[in-house]
């Protein structure tokens, strides 16, 4: 059996009406099964599920799949994690092909059991409780965060753990490290250990903080091991994620004591980034949990600078961003330790919006450059709505005029879907039907020529949905992919050929390729740039050849 039958299966013996049933009340409703929506709030039903497709769809917010999404989004799971989830409950053996149990079992294993003793030594008293405690770290924090210590030999794991497994798993662990001669050492010694682990909660690594302040190196963690990615992980989302969800969103720090601070303070809806850069899988998993983001890393130039390059990914991930700058204190912990959590409160109520973040700090070089790189950034954010919006910010702080900034990321990017979400043409609801029943035919219909013009306007939400989809992954977050959920839930079809619904689009983008590229040419000849003209009226040819 693959993964894809072994998933098939799953799906077919799981009865999404019991699953959902978990999560809110149903009340049968003539075909479906409707309750109030499990991921927002509201006062009549409008979440609906169909036992005969297995489908779910929230008429209110749009969210919608099958009963495996239903698993992830509820419990904040990986998709092998539902799957996983939804076999145990319904006796399905969970294996696939010719595979064994995963090679990551052992690891799990072995990085559990350290754990478990580097917590029995914190609590033994010594060095690291009165660490914590001189931190003013509450011990009902340190236990629920499942803190450690690391005792100052060279060998506590070597010995304690070498016995039960093979030393060389340890070293393939990133526990131990192999001497240039014979044997081997621990490679956390006299460190207040923080475990990492997956958002639902398998430890697959550690952070060591060092007591001695002779110690170079403040902190250390473990290497990239087999179960252990650094940029696939945030830490504490296995503890947060319910908060998070709970608000809509999280606040985002650098570090193992930033995140720890706020979480003892009470601010909850908190994570770290490891201390790495922020990765697009970082960003990715993140999005499962919240719709905003407060950046908080540290205070000074590398931090801000970090800032910087993190919004773009975030926007990418489909989150709005605000960034938060703190006076008086280097990072979140200092901060909250000088000021107490409402100062810091506040502090997130005042941040700045990412757009104009980015462009306040990369104008300490020039506005024009401030201009470029936070439209870069727009460029990034997959809902035209939301695109939208942050050039309209970009407008306000820049003070240029909103449809200059639009024909400089692609003519009329965004323009389409109104905040309200209502304002498809009929054409585009078409398009989005046909990319819904099948990407691969709307994308087979289009040459790459028409798929050029197509991505330069406001329609290239339309492309970027079929790619998606084509390649078996979901479209982004916000209106695109509300209408596409409805669409498979009611198991609409489109009312004209796919080829008629090819031609119109590609008749109306380029028309409006044709508007954007009219505004260029005008710049072109007042500031008397031959150059760019002849290459601009030549694609004004392409363009008419093209709309026939």
């Amino acid at each position: 059996m693959t993964l894809e039958e072994l998933k098939n299966r799953i799906k077919e013996a799981a009865d999404i009406v019991e699953v959902a049933s978990r999560y809110t009340t149903l009340k049968k409703a003539g075909r479906y099964y409707r309750g109030l929506c499990p991921f927002h709030q509201e006062k009549t039903p409008s979440f609906y599920v169909d036992p005969e497709k297995k489908l779910y769809h929230c008429f209110g917010c749009g969210a919608g799949g099958d009963v495996i999404k239903l698993v992830m989004e509820m419990e904040g799971v990986s998709f092998m994690e539902a799957l996983r989830s939804l076999a145990r409950q319904y006796g399905i053996p969970f294996q696939w092909g010719k595979s064994s149990p995963s090679s990551g079992d052992l690891l799990f294993r072995i990085t559990e059991d350290a754990m478990r003793l580097y917590q029995a030594e914190l609590w033994r008293g010594g060095r690291g409780l009165s660490y914590i405690r001189e931190r003013g770290i509450p011990e009902e924090v340190a236990r629920e965060l499942l803190l450690g210590y690391a005792p100052s030999g060279w060998d506590f794991l070597v010995k304690r753990l070498g016995d039960k497994y093979p030393l060389s798993e340890l070293e393939r662990a990133g526990l131990i490290i192999k001497k240039e001669g014979e044997g081997y050492y621990d490679r956390f010694r006299d460190r207040v250990i923080f475990p990492i682990l997956t958002e639902y909660g398998r430890v697959v690594g550690f952070g060591a903080r060092a007591i001695s302040p002779q110690e170079q190196a403040k902190y250390i963690n473990s290497p990239q091991t087999p179960i252990y990615k650094k940029g696939k992980t945030l830490y504490g989302l296995n503890w947060s994620k319910a908060f998070i969800r709970k608000e809509g969103k999280a606040v985002l720090v650098e570090g193992y004591m930033d995140f720890l601070s706020l979480y003892a303070k009470g601010i909850k809806n908190v994570v770290a980034s490891l201390g790495t850069s922020l990765t697009q899988e970082q960003a990715s998993l993140l999005s499962r949990f919240s719709e905003e983001v407060f950046l908080n890393y540290d205070s000074d130039e590398a931090g801000m600078r970090s800032a910087a390059r993190a919004v773009p990914i975030l926007f990418s991930a489909g989150l709005k961003v605000r960034v938060v700058r703190l006076d008086g204190a280097k990072d979140p912990d200092e901060f909250v330790e000088k000021f107490g959590p409402s100062s810091y409160i506040y502090k997130l109520e005042e941040a700045e919006k990412g757009v104009i973040f980015l462009f306040n700090y990369y104008s300490e070089k020039g506005k024009e450059i401030g201009v470029k790189i936070a439209l870069e950034a727009i460029g990034n954010i997959p809902d035209p709505i939301a695109r939208r919006y942050e050039v309209a910010e970009l407008a306000y702080v820049s003070g240029i005029e909103e449809e200059i900034l639009l024909s400089m990321i692609g003519g009329e990017a965004g323009q389409g879907l109104s905040s309200s979400g209502l304002s498809l043409t009929p054409m585009e609801e078409e398009a989005l039907t046909l990319i819904a029943r099948s990407p691969e035919a709307f994308l087979k219909l289009l040459s790459q020529e028409q798929r050029r013009v197509l991505s330069s306007t406001r329609l290239s939400y339309l492309l970027d949905a079929a790619e998606r989809l084509a390649r078996g992954e979901e479209p982004p977050e916000g209106e695109v992919k509300k209408r596409i959920s409805r669409v498979l839930f009611e198991g609409r079809e489109p009312h004209m050929e796919a080829g008629q619904i090819i031609l119109n689009l590609v008749k109306y983008s380029v028309g409006l390729a044709l508007k954007a590229l009219q505004r260029r040419i005008k710049e072109a000849e007042r500031v008397g740039d031959s150059e760019k003209l002849i290459e601009l009226l030549k694609e004004k040819q392409r363009l008419i050849k093209m709309r026939g």
